[in-house]
């Protein structure tokens, strides 16, 4: 008798310890990728562009047409940048097309940073806004991108905002639809 008593409080107590063991665990890999998420995001592009204007950009089209860097630094613009091999960033293109067409005093461009050949078959009906790459790699080497997508709202050549990752959750979405819609009544 006394033996299984004793056999009882010990399984109860491993019992505890494993419990104990396994949400102290769940609880600092929470806490350890939520800092990991954040560091991410503000290490996806250099931090000091807001309030500065961008360098003069070389964006070209398939067809090899130049978008002038004047329609850049005129009124407002939102650069979506991406890459032609980024999950992400084709869920922010289904994204985009409930948001491009609904605010016309916004001028949307993509922008590929990161691209093969092979991955640009057939990429420009994903997207709800024209495509550009970054010719000179000026955009890729001021910013300091190192993740994507990465949106970047500019008002008279000035950069205003960045968002970056994918607009991917429900409050990211409606974060930006929101600060779209406030553009759109200014």
């Amino acid at each position: 008798m006394w033996h299984k008593i004793m056999k009882s409080r010990w399984l109860v107590v491993v019992s505890l310890l494993i419990a104990i063991f396994s949400i102290s665990y769940a609880v600092s890999q929470h806490f350890f990728y939520a800092k990991r998420s954040r560091q991410i995001s503000r290490d996806s592009y250099k931090p000091d562009v807001i309030g500065k204007p961008l360098p003069e950009l070389r964006l070209v089209d398939f067809s090899g047409n130049t978008l002038g860097d004047s329609e850049l630094r005129h009124g407002k613009v939102i650069l979506v940048i991406l890459s032609s091999e980024c999950d992400a960033c084709f869920k922010e293109g289904q994204f985009l097309r409930t948001v491009v067409d609904k605010y016309s005093n916004l001028r949307f461009y993509g922008v590929l940073l990161f691209w093969s050949e092979r991955s640009i078959n057939g990429i420009e009906g994903k997207f709800p806004m024209k495509l550009y790459f970054d010719d000179n790699s000026v955009l890729q080497k001021t910013l300091e991108v190192k993740s994507v997508p990465l949106r970047i709202f500019m008002e008279d050549g000035i950069v205003k905002k960045v968002w970056t990752g994918t607009a991917g959750t429900l409050q990211g979405e409606e974060s930006f639809v929101r600060y779209i819609e406030g553009l759109a009544i200014a």
